[in-house]
């Protein structure tokens, strides 16, 4: 009897709907309803799970250096969309200038989720991360 109630335990939390033990949702953590483009250097780029990251530096007027995070994609969706591990390490190295579109972190920390990465030589990267809601093809004035 203890064997049989243990498997049904088992099967009930097999058939419960999947969003119980599904991944952190992107609209938790940030504004999906705002956008902002920043310009910055880059200073490190992670092709790792769960996400690949993109890390760069943002000149403030005043002078100051923040830093920034860009949660992207997990390295497999990107090879999927054609990708390659040597051609993101290449393209998005340290020292590289960029332009990053994306949806804010909520907690209104340096963090945002990449809806698209250009370089100062054109290169782009478009749909990375969420759709960026609101941002039109060529940018928008950095916020």
């Amino acid at each position: 009897m203890k064997n049989t109630s243990v498997v049904l335990v088992v099967l009930a939390l097999f058939a419960m709907d999947s969003s119980l033990f599904a991944h952190h949702g992107t609209g938790a953590s940030y504004d999906l309803h705002k956008v902002i483009v920043v310009q910055g250097v880059i200073t490190e780029f992670n092709f790792s799970n769960p996400h690949s990251q993109l890390y760069f530096d943002v000149a403030e007027a005043d002078g100051r250096v923040t830093h920034w995070s860009a949660e992207m994609r997990n390295p497999r969706n990107l090879e999927q969309e054609g990708h390659t591990r040597k051609e993101l390490t290449t393209k998005l190295a340290p020292g590289v200038k960029v332009e990053v579109t994306g949806n804010p972190s909520k907690s209104g920390t340096p963090v945002l989720v990449l809806g698209k990465v250009v370089t100062t030589d054109g290169w782009s990267l478009a749909g990375a991360g969420s759709p960026a809601p609101g941002a039109p093809a060529g940018g928008l004035p950095v916020e």
